[in-house]
């Protein structure tokens, strides 16, 4: 399920919730619009689950992920799944916007921690401030 994305965004909610949302257009009305949202919950610690949802209805429900490739021009997610297992998104980012999505997109596939990415922040804010 290719599509090309104007808009980036990320957002975190509690240190428990991670959302990484890509629109073709920014809060389309038009519910063809192409977009892709990935969603994570750390309230259940065994929950390796994400919430996928997408304009095409076949890629929406929970999967474990298999797979995250995310760089400055894309990403690529492979589902664990038989059929319809791939998603692949490109766009453009600002290396300064990349960087703090990268480590909302590496904590929702599983390759950070969220409380350990909490403390570094935490310790990092402390040093600067």
């Amino acid at each position: 399920m290719p599509f090309h994305a104007n808009h980036v965004s990320t957002s975190t909610f509690a240190d428990d919730y991670y959302q990484a949302m890509f629109e073709a257009e920014e809060e389309a009305d038009d519910p063809d619009s192409p977009y892709l949202r990935i969603q994570r919950q750390f309230e259940d610690p065994d929950d390796r689950l994400c919430y996928v949802e997408t304009h095409d209805e076949k890629y929406t429900g929970h999967f474990i992920v298999r797979r995250v490739e995310f760089t400055l021009h894309g990403l690529s997610i492979e589902l664990d799944r038989p059929n319809d297992n791939l998603l692949n998104v490109t766009f453009t980012m600002a290396p300064s916007d990349f960087e703090e999505a990268l480590r909302v997109v590496k904590i929702i596939a599983g390759e950070i921690d969220p409380h350990d990415a909490v403390a570094l922040d935490q310790a990092s804010a402390e040093r600067q401030g």
